[in-house]
């Protein structure tokens, strides 16, 4: 007999309790000058963000959660994170793609029947944005953009001890939404510039909605340094799982240009 769905959602709240996250979807871009021709950016980073918020699952009450970066960063397996923008005049293209894997044992409710767990989280974000560039200056430069962003999160346990041992139920949760953002970006000096994004979407989500602020110094034309802050918020409620968290954190990343 599988243990109960209830039971193995519950062990998935308590893992989310303390190492569910999920990393910025956007680390700060350099500056991008209109061209003739075709500029890339491509920014790996690392995200020390943390959460809080309430986790649901079924009939289960929702759960509050709260984790730091150190809960997570102690039961993460695998992680990457990579920003890429292309870009051509006043028009560009931004994709976001976040992989996280975690994983822990857990003691259950009744050692006797269930004894402990095994319980593993993946959660992926990908994101995409087709930007125009409203204003650019010699100070400051504008860009609006619309596209969308897709969730997905897939949880397994497998029981390890007592009666129940060598059971296991699993969990998969996707969605799509759409987002409308706009970023501004000001060049205070020829090596540092500064930006400010934010965005509003939904459609899966019955609201998601995020702020960056960030600076960046370019060593050369090639390699420059991004770091800042970031916060997210996800609001998702349908099929009996609930997803209501913030995440927020500093943000590091290694600009590449070409």
């Amino acid at each position: 007999m599988r243990p109960s769905r209830s039971f193995a959602l519950c062990a998935f709240v308590m893992l989310a309790a303390v190492s569910a996250a999920a990393p910025p979807v956007r680390a700060a871009e350099a500056t991008v000058k209109e061209s003739k021709s075709w500029e890339f950016d491509i920014v790996p980073y690392v995200w020390g963000a943390g959460i809080e918020g309430s986790v649901g699952v079924g009939r289960l009450p929702a759960q509050g959660v709260e984790a730091s970066f150190s809960d997570i960063w102690n039961n993460l397996d695998l992680a990457g994170m990579a920003a890429f923008e292309a870009r051509k005049d006043h028009w560009g293209v931004l994709v976001d793609a976040v992989y996280v894997d975690l994983s822990d044992t857990v003691p259950t409710p009744d050692q006797i029947v269930y004894g402990s767990a095994d319980v593993s989280l993946t959660e992926q974000l990908y994101s995409g944005l087709l930007t125009y560039r409203i204003h650019d200056g010699d100070k400051v430069s504008v860009d609006m953009g619309w596209g969308a962003r897709y969730y997905r999160i897939d949880s397994k346990l497998d029981l390890t001890s007592g009666i129940a041992a060598g059971r296991s139920a699993s969990l998969t949760e996707n969605w799509w939404d759409w987002l409308a953002g706009v970023r501004v970006i000001g060049h205070p000096s020829k090596r540092w510039s500064l930006m400010g994004y934010a965005d509003i979407g939904g459609g899966g989500s019955e609201l998601t909605w995020e702020g960056v602020v960030s600076a960046d110094f370019a060593f050369n034309k090639t390699v420059s340094l991004a770091f800042g802050y970031r916060y997210l918020n996800v609001d998702y409620d349908q099929h009996s799982f609930l997803y209501d968290v913030a995440m927020q954190g500093p943000f590091l990343g290694v600009g590449f240009h070409f």
